[in-house]
């Protein structure tokens, strides 16, 4: 065990200052009180962690922070914000629950992925939109159902629907209609 520096210093301007240093693992450890916060720090050869306490602040400076509990609960009456100058996760072993009582806006300047390795539900009480350059649905092995009391396609340009097979059945009423030429083309085609 190394032997130790301990010094006590008590000043009326500048406060107490408690300091312990190692000097073979080249390690100073610093408490400081001066009236207005108190200061304990840790310095070393590659790295100094910090913590300063005011009356209405705790500010805590280190290399790395590790915080282990049973249960954590972090509460906050005003504005809280979490920054990463990297990457960033959030892991839960068990479920995970994002919740708002106003707006909710997610943000990515490159690409974002939504997955589940099971079924995935997206519901909005009133308008669904969904926008992009391109927007594909593809249903890899089942249906691709579209169901609603009215259900309606517009394409600016064109519509296009191709298959080895093609039905459109209507229970009540079918109506075809063209302000232009209507074409119907078939090896064999049978109405009636």
């Amino acid at each position: 065990m190394p032997k130790l520096i301990c010094i006590i210093d008590m000043d009326k301007e500048k406060g107490l200052t408690l300091t312990t240093e190692d000097k073979d693992g080249k390690i100073l450890q610093t408490v400081k009180m001066d009236g207005e916060s108190i200061t304990l720090e840790v310095k070393g050869d590659s790295a100094t962690s910090t913590i300063v306490q005011k009356q209405d602040s705790v500010t805590v400076t280190c290399k790395s922070f590790v915080l282990k509990a049973e249960t954590i609960e972090v509460t906050s009456t005003k504005a809280s914000s979490w920054k990463s100058d990297d990457t960033f996760a959030l892991e839960s072993a068990k479920a995970f629950t994002v919740t708002t009582k106003d707006e909710l806006t997610q943000t990515a300047t490159k690409d974002a992925t939504l997955s589940s390795d099971k079924a995935v539900t997206m519901k909005a009480a009133k308008l669904f939109s969904v926008e992009g350059a391109d927007v594909q649905l593809e249903a890899k092995s089942g249906v691709l159902s579209l169901n609603a009391p009215s259900v309606k396609a517009e394409g600016k340009k064109d519509i296009a629907m191709e298959g080895p097979q093609v039905k459109v059945t209507a229970k009540a009423q079918l109506a075809l209609k063209a302000d232009g030429m209507a074409e119907i083309k078939g090896g064999m085609v049978n109405v009636g």
